[in-house]
């Protein structure tokens, strides 16, 4: 699956190409949405999982970071950079698990163990503000 998602997001000389999603919007605009939604230590706030979301009210990359301070800058570095990977998918970004996987099925959704109990998604549909934030971040569009 792997070999088959990265056969559309390489560069001539076959190296994975990672989408150069723009780091000052992930910081202002994308970071805080992933956080809120995302960064329980039940979901995406921990070590354990690839895609993590790390900062203030979540998980601390240092433990002497006390729990409501800004986010450092490694936890912004370490949360864009795994947040930026997730945007890579066999036809583009707007096939990555980044984008599907908050959303319903019926949407184009990938299915998500976050749905609440439910069933809910992460966001109802492609129309919720956050989404649309996550989409145009990732894909550089205006809308879904």
């Amino acid at each position: 699956m792997l070999a088959a998602m990265a056969a559309g997001c390489t560069d001539p000389k076959g190296e994975l190409a990672i989408p150069a999603a723009d780091a000052t919007v992930f910081q202002t605009t994308v970071y805080p949405i992933l956080l809120r939604d995302c960064g329980f230590t039940t979901c995406h706030g921990t070590s354990d999982r690839f895609f993590s979301v790390f900062g203030p009210g979540r998980t601390r990359l240092d433990p002497e970071t006390a729990p409501y301070d800004p986010a450092t800058p490694y936890e912004l570095a370490i949360s864009y950079t795994r947040a930026r990977s997730m945007i890579l998918g066999p036809a583009g970004p707007t096939s990555s698990l980044l984008l599907r996987k908050p959303i319903p099925l019926a949407s184009g959704g990938a299915g998500h163990k976050g749905n609440d109990p439910w069933g809910r998604s992460v966001y109802a549909s492609i129309d919720d503000a956050r989404y649309v934030a996550l989409y145009r971040w990732a894909t550089a569009s205006r809308t879904p």
